[in-house]
């Protein structure tokens, strides 16, 4: 991201979990019905938590940042959120990226991909989808997951097996996703790829431009 913004930029950044230690968000409860967030901690240890325990911190950082001076604020998750008090404008992810994929493909087969496979039901469903075809009658969605943030080998196999479903688009449902990942899931399945933190850079640069 920081490539694409350029070094004119200055970036602050803040993390919901910032005055948590890892063993702390390990004994956070996870809520009934409610979706999970993958993230990971400074030391890189990856974290799963329930939305209720991020939002709290999340405001606080917005605020803090817009008191030293921060003009926008990206909210770097591809989770959905409720608006938060801000007197600066706050990117959402989650918006931008499902206009994006709704764009690009109207009938055909998406495949999802999720950091976490507990995300994921039994039967290769999302268990927080809501509709049985959010993206319209026409596109079948496919959900699959891998954690960008452990070994690179849990994203090739998880390329493996989309390259086998036939799909026509493939969305990476999470910032940690990178280049690399992108261009191993590009090289197996032969289809187009959205990556999410590239595509998000990318509006961001032109807001700012």
């Amino acid at each position: 991201m920081k490539e694409v913004l350029g070094e004119e930029v200055t970036i602050l950044e803040r993390g919901a979990l910032d005055e948590y230690t890892v063993q702390q968000v390990m004994k956070l409860e996870r809520k009934e019905g409610e979706g999970l967030l993958v993230t990971r901690m400074r030391d890189g240890t990856e974290v799963k938590v329930s939305h209720s325990h991020v939002v709290p911190g999340v405001q606080k950082s917005i605020e803090e940042l817009e008191n030293e001076g921060v003009e926008l604020t990206l909210i770097l998750c591809t989770g959905r959120f409720p608006p938060f008090k801000s007197a600066k404008l706050v990117v959402y992810p989650s918006d931008i990226l499902r206009g994006a994929v709704s764009g690009a493909i109207k009938r055909g087969r998406l495949a999802i991909i999720m950091p976490g496979s507990d995300q994921l039901g039994s039967t290769g469903t999302r268990r927080t989808a809501g509709a049985d075809r959010p993206y319209g009658e026409e596109v079948e969605v496919i959900y699959d997951a891998a954690s960008p943030y452990g070994p690179e080998k849990e994203v090739q196999q998880m390329a493996d097996r989309i390259a086998k479903k036939n799909v026509d688009l493939v969305f990476l449902n999470c910032m940690g996703f990178n280049s690399r990942h992108k261009q191993i899931v590009k090289q197996k399945t032969g289809k187009p790829v959205i990556q999410s933190n590239a595509l998000i850079a990318r509006v961001l640069k032109e807001l700012i431009s």
